[in-house]
């Protein structure tokens, strides 16, 4: 049984390739990825917004779901949360890194961090 974080995993892999192939920024994929899908429904002859209720009810559906995580200690939850948030953050810093813009991604590294490490002292009982 595929978890919520399977489905977003599967997601990251489509939304990666759709940059590789378009070269858009992180930041305007979904919306690009989504005005293409609009357009491909067109000329395939789907009804984008029959098909955007479906899938909102799907998730709405997975979204409550119980998870393997609800059971979690909230430190611990808090780490996890944290290491998603540094890949989000590590992405970014890639990107700050391509673009040339070395004080963003030095930013970006240090506050990815700082969260991080707060995260696990947490999980540690607020030991560093």
């Amino acid at each position: 049984m595929p978890t919520n974080l399977d489905r977003a995993e599967w997601a990251d892999k489509a939304v990666r390739a759709f940059r590789e192939q378009t070269g858009c920024d992180y930041e305007d994929s979904l919306g690009d990825l989504l005005c293409d899908l609009m357009h491909w429904a067109d000329t395939r002859n789907f009804d984008f917004d029959a098909a955007l209720d479906r899938a909102r009810c799907h998730y709405e559906e997975e979204r409550d779901e119980k998870s393997a995580t609800d059971c979690l200690p909230e430190a611990v939850q808090d780490l996890i949360d944290a290491l998603e948030r540094q890949t989000v953050a590590a992405r970014a810093v890639i990107e700050s890194w391509e673009r040339g813009d070395l004080a963003g991604a030095v930013h970006g590294l240090e506050t990815s961090l700082d969260d991080a490490l707060a995260a696990i002292a947490k999980v540690k009982g607020g030991a560093a």
